[in-house]
């Protein structure tokens, strides 16, 4: 806990927040603490991160997982954040005594990197911050504090929900950065194909060109070692919302209808 306390410190970003989304039994226990949607959908009791309240986080929000069926971390630069992230997705699972489920991490480590990336990249295109494009890759290892900022201000973040019960495992990661129909394409036309190697994974990943190769090379790995060892069955998604946002999804079933 004490190094994501320290990685926390300087790596804090005005619109880091940690929401709750709490079941029946948490709504009646809490339900003083929510602000209700006016839309309809499921009220979310949320937390912005601070310096001074990180350890608390921590600590509590573990302790709340009986009273929820979801946790959504919303994060600017969630490559920063890597340690928090890894709590979480470890606590979520000792809580549904799933750890073999712990391998999930490294495709949320993927896709959360490929969605902070699409954001540095939109915030380089609409504030014309390079001409050529392959300005842009330099431009992001060179000034990425910088541009982490810009996105903050400007209200692009990241999102990695869990959803779990004893039956079902569900990990989303979003971000506000809608994909071209082309990149969607080839990122579905990947996930139907069999990545055998990791270096399978890398193709189409040169010149930090965003890509999902890597990333679904897990996948992959993943959805068989859950097939192969426990019979369990994996979905994976990728898809943009009606608002803008590209979503990717996992969905590990322990229970087969």
């Amino acid at each position: 806990m004490n190094e994501v306390i320290e990685e926390s410190r300087n790596n804090l970003f005005s619109q880091d927040a940690i929401g709750i989304m709490f079941n029946n039994l948490g709504l009646i226990k809490f339900k003083n603490m929510l602000t209700m949607p006016n839309d309809g959908s499921v009220p979310l009791y949320t937390i912005f991160m601070k310096p001074d309240n990180t350890a608390l986080i921590l600590d509590k929000v573990p302790k709340l997982f009986p009273y929820t069926k979801g946790i959504t971390l919303k994060l600017t630069a969630p490559q920063k954040r890597r340690k928090l992230i890894t709590y979480l997705n470890d606590s979520i699972l000792d809580f549904i005594d799933r750890m073999e489920l712990e391998t999930s991490i490294n495709i949320i480590h993927e896709l959360t990197a490929n969605g902070e990336k699409a954001n540095l990249e939109n915030i380089i295109v609409r504030q014309k911050l390079a001409t050529d494009p392959k300005e842009v890759p330099p431009l992001i290892r060179n000034e990425r504090d910088m541009l982490l900022q810009m996105c903050n201000n400007r209200s692009k973040w990241v999102k990695i929900s869990w959803k779990f019960t004893h039956k079902i495992f569900k990990i989303e990661v979003k971000n506000n950065t809608p994909i071209d129909s082309m990149g969607l394409s080839n990122i579905k036309e990947k996930v139907s194909t069999k990545l055998n190697t990791i270096a399978d994974g890398f193709i189409g990943e040169i010149d930090d060109k965003i890509g999902a190769g890597l990333g679904l090379f897990f996948v992959n790995f993943f959805k068989d070692e859950m097939k192969e060892k426990y019979d369990f069955e994996t979905i994976f998604r990728v898809y943009e919302s009606d608002f803008g946002e590209t979503i990717a999804s996992l969905t590990v079933m322990f229970e087969r209808n």
